[in-house]
């Protein structure tokens, strides 16, 4: 069972052993085989992000403008799903909860529940040169 996740990219630079490779992150409705029947498709504008991803490139044997895969684990997409959404909700929920609780104001308790979300993203983001090394992609030839 392969338990790795590729994205294709192109590479844009190269510095110090790091490659800083373009990927294109996609809608899930760009890749739906329904999405003309589909009366929210015609609606909505289909979201495409460009994302510039560093990978480790010692040794590598690639140029710039070469098309690549990044390469991570499910480890890793499981861990960054956690920190990202799952981790985040239950404080939102659990913060809202307690708030209402004791304030039995629904707006009150919902601001709460969000300002309670800024220590959050603020110790990631000062943890951010630990995670990054919790995140190691790879790259492979097309």
């Amino acid at each position: 069972m392969d338990n790795t996740i590729k994205h294709e990219g192109i590479v844009e630079r190269i510095e110090n052993g790091i490659a800083y490779v373009k990927i294109i992150q996609h809608s899930a409705c760009s890749g739906c085989h329904v999405k003309a029947a589909c009366t929210i498709a015609g609606k909505v504008l289909e979201f495409i992000k460009e994302k510039i991803i560093e990978t480790v490139c010692s040794g590598c044997n690639i140029k710039i403008g070469e098309r690549v895969f990044i390469v991570g684990n499910e480890t890793m997409s499981r861990k960054a799903l956690k920190l990202a959404i799952i981790y985040p909700f239950f404080c939102l929920f659990g913060i809202l909860c307690i708030a209402y609780a004791f304030s039995v104001n629904e707006l009150l308790s919902g601001i709460l529940s969000i300002i309670a979300l800024i220590p959050y993203y603020t110790v990631l983001y000062f943890r951010k040169s630990k995670l990054r090394k919790d995140f190691i992609f790879t790259l492979e030839k097309e």
